[in-house]
């Protein structure tokens, strides 16, 4: 999946917050840069930016794609300079309220009730990372991860989010739970890039493992060929030889060992409008929450099932509150269609003549099996 809808808000927000002036075009991005940026990325006062490599040359645009010289620069610049700022959510009235409800799967028309018990200014703490995955290729990914100081919560916000409804504002100067909120977000990081980490690592291992197997295989034949071809040949060949293939399986190791690092490019404190909930369901029951006006998330919901926080949400009885991962779907319940069971006979075919099962099974071995092995 292209990472263009990801970098761009991203590239533009940091040149920009360096002080340079950003035309976004059709096709290109173009930039006026100040001395401190032309001295800092090495780029002249006015160049262009692209995010498709097929358009890099024109203009002699500057490419921008994970790993690309320009993005690595940018990038060492915003962490050196430790890029902060303050913003505020410049939203009104309180037809948000009722977006948000609905955007959480739980509007007026679901039947759940909402009555707002105040709403007062809040304050997140949004934390920009980058996400980098080395083996033998490389992958780069940023993330933003929202944290509620005053809830003790954390939630990830879609990179492409728009941030029109962000103005700057003054920094209040409150940073004491900055520490606390860092900590959350880095939590909240490691748990959304688990599942990505642990199949970039499974698949390295697994590369791994067939490049050492390939190894031992090349050079166990030659060193039986050697003793074949001359059984009292020199012990320095066979010596000179091996040390080869140990130097070849370090390099192997260097090359496939997989590594995950993660580095904060930025932190925004954002002023925001939160409304204070009271949801009643049709059951009768209720719940408190709180929903804030940018980032939309309806917090303190928990999973009947599941105990999960995340939304979208989904009410029907009597399986109560519930995800939308652990929701009931209405095929949930229905047979699924597909193939008979293996002992029902074919339709016009006799249960005699159906073909026996092989009482051993499959002989096909996982990747996964192989990537459990010790390594060399």
């Amino acid at each position: 999946m292209s990472e263009t809808p990801r970098l761009q808000p991203f590239v533009v927000e940091a040149l920009t917050d360096l002080g340079a002036v950003v035309s976004p075009g059709e096709s290109l991005v173009w930039v006026q840069a100040p001395e401190s940026v032309q001295h800092d990325l090495e780029v002249p006062a006015n160049f262009a930016l692209t995010f498709d490599a097929e358009r890099s040359r024109e203009f002699e645009a500057e490419l921008v794609a994970p790993g690309s010289y320009f993005l690595e620069r940018l990038i060492a610049v915003v962490a050196r300079r430790g890029q902060w700022d303050a913003a505020r959510c410049a939203v009104s009235g309180t037809d948000w309220i009722l977006s948000g409800l609905r955007e959480s799967g739980l509007g007026p028309e679901t039947g759940v009730r909402s009555h707002v018990d105040g709403i007062e200014d809040g304050l997140l703490w949004l934390f920009a990372f980058r996400v980098t995955l080395l083996s033998d290729e490389k992958r780069e990914s940023f993330h933003l991860v929202a944290v509620s100081p005053s809830e003790r919560c954390a939630w990830t916000v879609d990179p492409v989010r728009p941030d029109q409804e962000l103005i700057p504002h003054p920094s209040s100067g409150n940073s004491a739970d900055l520490e606390a909120g860092y900590r959350l977000a880095a939590e909240s990081l490691r748990s959304i890039t688990a599942g990505e980490v642990d199949r970039f690592r499974t698949r390295s291992l697994g590369l791994l493992e067939e490049e050492v197997r390939r190894i031992f295989g090349y050079f166990d034949r030659t060193i039986e060929g050697l003793r074949e071809s001359d059984p009292d040949g020199s012990q320095e060949l066979l010596r000179a030889v091996m040390a080869e293939r140990d130097r070849r399986l370090s390099e192997a190791v260097e090359r496939f060992d997989p590594k995950a690092a993660a580095s904060l490019c930025s932190i925004r404190a954002i002023q925001v409008p939160t409304a204070r909930l009271r949801l009643g369901f049709p059951d009768g029951s209720g719940t408190d929450a709180r929903l804030d006006g940018w980032s939309g998330r309806l917090r303190g919901l928990i999973c009947s099932n599941c105990g999960g926080t995340d939304g979208p949400w989904r009410w029907s009885p009597p399986e109560g509150l519930r995800c939308a991962t652990c929701a009931p779907t209405p095929a949930g319940s229905a047979r699924p269609r597909g193939r008979p069971p293996s002992d029902t006979p074919r339709r016009g075919m006799r249960a005699g003549e159906a073909s026996a099962r092989s009482p051993r099974g499959s002989r096909a071995r996982s990747r996964g099996a192989s990537a459990g092995r010790r390594r060399p």
